[in-house]
C-alpha cells in the first residue's frame, strides 16, 4: 500500500476533475509497478466526489493505471456491474433480489443526508412527521409548520436514485412516495441550485454536497446534523456507500477497493468530503 501524501483538498479536487474530464496529463508511466490497465466505475452521484478523488489519487501512485468514474444513479451503477459493463458499481442502496446473487458488497464510508430549504426560510427543524408531509405533498405551505405564508416546492431527484430510495425508506418509511408535483433534480448539485434560488424550496441532498452560503439545512426533531449525531444513532436520514463487485474482485480492482477501505485514505479524505469515514463506525 503506497503512503498517502496529504495535500491540500480543493486542489486534489480540481486535479481529479481536470484528470478525469482527459484535460490533464500525466507523468510517464512507471515499469517499476506491477498494476497496470484500466478500472470503470459508475452509480451514485452521491458517491462521485468519494470515487472520483479516490481515482484521482490512486492513478498519482500508480502510473500505469486509468480509473474512469461516471454517475447516473444507483440503479444504473447496480445493473451496469452486474452485466459486466463497468468493473464496479456504486450505490446508495444494497443490491437486492436477482443482483444481490452476482454482486459481492463492499461498504466504503457512511452517507448523511441532510435536507436544504432556501437560505432566506425562517424556518430553523421540522419533525420527521412534518417532512413526511411536505415530501409527500400533504403540507403545501410553510405557514403549517410555523413558516411565513409560502408554497413550499419540493425538490427531489430521479427515481433510479439511490438517495431518494433513502429517504422515502428512512423519512416515509418505506409507505407512499414523494409527491408527483415535486421538481425532479437528476443530481445532487442541480438540487442545491434550485433550492438556492427557488423561494420556498425544500430538497435533500448527501451531506458532502451541503454549502452553507448557498443553501440552509433544517435540523430534525431537534437535532442538527453532524457526523457524531449520526454514530451515537440521533441523526435518521443516512445510508451506506457501497462499491459493488460482480464476484470476488481481483486484480485492479480488488487493490482499488482496498486502497478506498485503508485507514489512510478514509482519515485523511472520507471526512473531508462530508461523509463519514467507514472505520469509524467500528469504533462506535
Amino acid at each position: 500500500m503506497a503512503v498517502l501524501r496529504s495535500r491540500p483538498l480543493a486542489a486534489i479536487l480540481l486535479a481529479a476533475t481536470l484528470l478525469l474530464a482527459g484535460c490533464g496529463s500525466r507523468p510517464q508511466a512507471d515499469p517499476n509497478d506491477p498494476l497496470a490497465g484500466t478500472i470503470t466505475a459508475s452509480g451514485s452521484t452521491a458517491l462521485l466526489p468519494l470515487a472520483s478523488l479516490a481515482a484521482e489519487i490512486f492513478m498519482e501512485e500508480h502510473l500505469n493505471v486509468t480509473v474512469n468514474v461516471s454517475g447516473g444513479g444507483s440503479y444504473n451503477g447496480l445493473q451496469q456491474v452486474a452485466v459486466g459493463a463497468v468493473d464496479i458499481g456504486n450505490s446508495d442502496i444494497p443490491a437486492t433480489g436477482e443482483l444481490a446473487d452476482v454482486l459481492v458488497e463492499h461498504r466504503v464510508a457512511i452517507a448523511p443526508f441532510v435536507i436544504i430549504v432556501h437560505p432566506e426560510n425562517p424556518v430553523d427543524g421540522l419533525t420527521m412527521e412534518q417532512l413526511a408531509g411536505i415530501l409527500q405533498g400533504e403540507i403545501t405551505n410553510w405557514q403549517e409548520v410555523g413558516g411565513p405564508d409560502l408554497e413550499i416546492v419540493v425538490v427531489s431527484r430521479q427515481q433510479s436514485s439511490g438517495s431518494r430510495a433513502t429517504i422515502v425508506e428512512k423519512v416515509l418509511a418505506g409507505e407512499g412516495d414523494i409527491s408527483p408535483q415535486a421538481l425532479v433534480q437528476d443530481s445532487n448539485g442541480k438540487v442545491v441550485t434550485t433550492v438556492q434560488y427557488t423561494p420556498g424550496a425544500i430538497g435533500y441532498i448527501d451531506a458532502s454536497y451541503h454549502r452553507p452560503s448557498k443553501v440552509k439545512a433544517l435540523a430534525l426533531d431537534g437535532v442538527a446534523y453532524s457526523p457524531d449525531a449520526v454514530l451515537e444513532g440521533r441523526w435518521p436520514i443516512w445510508t451506506y456507500e457501497y462499491m459493488y463487485t460482480k464476484g470476488e474482485p481481483a486484480g485492479l480492482a480488488r487493490a482499488f477497493l482496498e486502497f478506498v477501505l485503508s485507514p489512510e485514505f478514509q482519515e485523511e479524505y472520507v471526512a473531508e468530503l462530508g461523509f463519514v469515514p467507514i472505520t469509524r463506525e467500528t469504533a462506535h
